[in-house]
């Protein structure tokens, strides 16, 4: 995001310091706006939609942990990055604030160099937000509350730059935050679909932004033998299946099918592969500035299915099937983050074998050989409850740990987002 175009408020009853913050940002071409206490700062920032907040916490009529609650419940500011600037910075509450939804906390008295690296890294940063991480079908409930029931949605984003990955049931949520956080100006947004396997297309005809005249969509998914992008997401809104019909959503749209392995889409370079999964099925490497995700959600390696290829039976199966796997391994390779189909437990495999999806060990296999710097377990099965996935994000773990490697394992959240920050930056907001 250019400097000069991020909107900062600043929520400071201290003159001096109020101040002084806005000089040091707008010396820095940010657009600044400064409040006196924690309920203007509410109100501005529901009415006006800053790109980011500078927050004390001992503001008059609401604290600055409410602020922080306030805005996280709101869905117009619920994404909104927001930096603590506090005196009062003991370990629990740096902690606190963090825990709550800050995107970092610092202490008072501050050096501006820090303030303007804390600013550039929450406006700049790219970061992966988890909308829907449920593979096959949705499933809500208390057996799923923790990770999550919505089917995949995935966002990358840095700044207001914004890339969708699948439109699953996830994608209601996204749509609905969007919208409200467009505060009544126009979209433009960029989605990536895997595949029209209904999990993975079912949140479209609920997604919101679609309907508002003045936004423009453009999808981009893999062409198929029998019917057409476009006719595929049209035919689910059949009027014997849905009563909107696609023609009447109101926003501009474009459907494109992929047909070369390199593009970009905005900011974002997109390398795009076919994978192991029936019908046609895309894996996509987004690379944002310097970081690279892998989204690879529906997939299951050559080496269980070719005939003769399991064990070296087949010396030739073997060796064709280690080639097709070798090319998901290159598309992963070096990834920051790989969000890995991992669906099924080696016991669910005993019996799913074919039906198109990873057991979580050979998830983590890929990831060690591949280099990536975290993996992100995907596509959980409907039939696993959280108790199962925490089992299976600890089994995971340990076999990583086992291997030696640097890869960082974790379970995809719905709700979730991960920052995927540069450690210089943080050296410098830490000095």
């Amino acid at each position: 995001m250019t400097a000069g175009r991020a909107r900062v408020l600043v929520v400071e009853d201290e003159q001096t310091v109020r101040e002084l913050v806005t000089l040091c940002l707008t010396k820095a071409g940010y657009e600044v706006e400064a409040v006196v206490d924690g309920q203007a700062g509410y109100e501005a920032a529901t009415k006006r939609r800053p790109d980011l907040i500078v927050s004390d916490l001992l503001t008059p009529r609401m604290h600055g942990y409410e602020l922080i609650q306030q805005l996280r419940a709101t869905a117009g500011t619920r994404r909104v990055p927001v930096i603590v600037l506090s005196g009062k910075a003991y370990p629990a509450d740096q902690r606190k604030a963090i825990e709550m939804g800050a995107s970092a906390f610092l202490a008072k008295p501050f050096r501006e160099v820090q303030l303007l690296a804390a600013v550039d890294r929450a406006l700049n940063t790219p970061r992966v937000h988890f909308w829907g991480v449920r593979g096959s079908i949705a499933t809500p409930g208390r057996d799923t509350v923790r990770y999550g029931g919505n089917t995949p949605c995935v966002t990358v984003e840095r700044g207001r730059d914004l890339l969708i990955l699948d439109a699953g049931t996830g994608l209601r949520p996204l749509g609905v935050a969007l919208q409200a956080e467009a505060n009544g100006n126009p979209l433009n947004l960029k989605m990536l679909i895997t595949h029209t396997h209904w999990d993975h297309i079912q949140g479209f005809p609920f997604f919101v932004p679609a309907y508002v005249p003045g936004n423009k969509l453009e999808i981009h998914g893999p062409p198929s033998l029998d019917e057409p992008l476009e006719k595929v997401l049209r035919g689910q809104m059949d009027q014997e299946y849905f009563p909107v019909a696609l023609g009447d959503m109101a926003a501009e749209l474009e459907v494109h099918e992929v047909r070369e392995p390199d593009f970009e889409l905005g900011p974002f370079k997109v390398q795009s592969m076919y994978v192991n999964h029936p019908g046609v099925t895309m894996a996509y490497r987004v690379s944002i500035g310097d970081k690279v995700i892998t989204y690879a959600t529906d997939t299951e390696p050559y080496r269980r299915l070719v005939p003769g290829a399991e064990g070296g039976k087949d010396k030739e199966a073997a060796k064709y099937a280690s080639r097709r796997d070798e090319m998901l391994q290159d598309l992963v390779a070096e990834s920051d983050l790989y969000i890995a189909d991992s669906q099924y437990s080696p016991k669910d495999y005993e019996t799913k074998r074919g039906w198109g999806h990873t057991c979580y060990r050979d998830a983590i296999e890929l990831a060690i050989k591949a280099n990536v710097k975290r993996i992100a377990l995907f596509s959980h099965d409907p039939m696993h409850d959280d108790d199962a996935i925490d089992r299976k994000l600890a089994e995971c773990k340990d076999m990583a740990m086992a291997a030696g490697g640097d890869v960082e394992v974790i379970a995809s959240i719905e709700g979730e987002s991960i920052e995927l920050y540069d450690e210089s930056a943080i050296a410098a907001v830490a000095s």
